[in-house]
């Protein structure tokens, strides 16, 4: 598909609702390498999708911070009895208490040095991914190691050594099985 100036308008619409750049390749039917193309090549495109992220981005963050100190929103109840013709419609104030998580969450990115996790926490619980993975490659590693080094020798007993013992083997001729 050719790029086309109003794309930038678009970009900067869908990007405002949250759209990410896959999202934005299947609104254009086009493939993400062409959503990056068209970045580095026009720039009205790229500041479109910029902006459009921004804004996404800042809603959130509002709403993270929202969630975090608490917050009151409106809300409407419809009631309806069989008897009425018209439903009847109730409008309230709902009051969310802070949350606590979404509180520390908030302090964690905006005040990354007096908000993180104590080393002996993350130590004792650390459960993340990435600590995992390298578990994990450190087991590979030292059983590649073990699987690397020679057996280790027998050393046989002070004495003669005993003769080998030979068992005859019946031959069965034409009973040959391919497996």
């Amino acid at each position: 598909m050719i790029y086309e100036p109003a794309f930038a308008d678009q970009a900067r619409h869908l990007c405002r609702l949250g759209a990410t750049d896959e999202e934005l390749a299947e609104h254009f039917d086009v493939c993400v390498r062409t959503i990056y193309r068209w970045r580095n090549a026009h720039e009205e495109f790229a500041e479109a999708v910029v902006a459009g992220k921004e804004h996404a981005d800042a809603r959130v963050e509002r709403a993270l911070y929202s969630r975090a100190v608490g917050c009151s929103v409106e809300r409407t109840k419809v009631f309806k009895h069989a008897a009425d013709p018209d439903p009847v419609y109730a409008t309230y104030k709902l009051h969310l208490p802070p949350d606590t998580n979404a509180a520390l969450q908030w302090l964690r990115v905006r005040q990354p040095k007096k908000w993180r996790m104590a080393e002996e926490e993350e130590k004792k619980g650390d459960f993340s991914a990435a600590r995992m993975v390298e578990k994990a490659l450190a087991r590979l590693a030292e059983q590649k190691r073990s699987q690397m080094q020679p057996p280790p020798t027998v050393e046989q007993p002070p004495g003669p050594v005993p003769a080998p013992v030979y068992i005859p083997v019946k031959a069965h001729i034409g009973t040959r099985r391919d497996v």
